[in-house]
């Protein structure tokens, strides 16, 4: 029974990333254009085939300006200020997991991704702060051996940290699964939670509903002052939209989903 339940809990992952990979501006955009030529090969459908296909021109068009990628991103980092030590230490910092690719002869800051490397940085500035609250790794390794989890651990170590202070988490597959195996500690006091500032309202969100007292520490923002009022596209800013309307849908499914 327990198996089986496994199961249906991996089959459950990997249909939310792809329902959630088709639904993003590219692949959506395209698939509008792509049916829209069709369409507008016969002569019945051609009026509904060019509309289509401009439809979906025009949202990549809009998915890759820059004001709008900023409008799509502000929110989710506004306030997301840098982390100030509360008057007692934590009792646990928790670095997420953001990407994981092992490739052989390469260094540790090329196995993990560079917003796992961010992560990781902040979380041993945090830690020099707190010497006595041991650092939590989360996050697995997809099909490769070995885990974002514990590349992350042996960066951190690698960088100055006591071995002694790191506890890995090498199976939790998203954010909720890291934060149901940091809640299975049982942590007696505020946790830090180390994550992009664009992805801290959906991560806190998750880690409050399994009983955690969140102290977000937020990094990698990548949010301007103000954005740049040009009507060019830019790859870039198709893929800062992206990013934000992922965690835009993560957070409506949080409220969606059953529990």
């Amino acid at each position: 029974m327990h198996s089986f339940l496994c199961h249906c809990r991996d089959v459950g992952f990997w249909l939310k990333k792809l329902v959630s990979s088709l639904v993003m501006p590219l692949p959506v955009a395209l698939a509008l254009i792509a049916l829209g030529l069709f369409w507008a090969r016969r002569e019945r459908t051609r009026t509904r085939g060019v509309r289509t296909a401009l439809a979906g021109a025009g949202i990549l068009y809009i998915a890759s300006l820059p004001p709008f990628a900023f409008m799509m991103l502000a929110p989710l980092e506004d306030g997301m200020v840098a982390y100030q030590a509360p008057d007692e230490p934590p009792a646990a910092i928790v670095v997420l997991g953001a990407g994981y690719h092992p490739v052989a002869n390469r260094p540790l800051t090329g196995v993990i991704s560079s917003g796992s490397v961010t992560r990781v940085a902040e979380a041993l500035r945090i830690a020099r702060m707190h010497p006595k609250t041991r650092v939590h790794c989360s996050g697995w390794g997809g099909p490769w051996p070995g885990s974002n989890a514990a590349a992350a651990c042996q960066l951190a170590v690698g960088m100055g940290l006591a071995p002694t202070r790191v506890v890995l988490h090498p199976s939790a597959k998203d954010t909720e699964e890291e934060a149901i195996a940091v809640a299975a500690t049982k942590p007696t006091g505020k946790v830090v939670v180390v994550t992009h500032a664009t992805h801290m309202l959906r991560a806190r969100e998750l880690f409050e509903r399994h009983g955690l007292d969140v102290v977000p520490a937020p990094t990698g923002h990548i949010s301007p002052e103000s954005p740049t009022w040009t009507l060019i596209p830019a790859s870039e800013a198709l893929g800062t939209t992206t990013g934000s309307w992922r965690e835009w849908l993560g957070r409506l499914w949080i409220r969606i989903k059953p529990n």
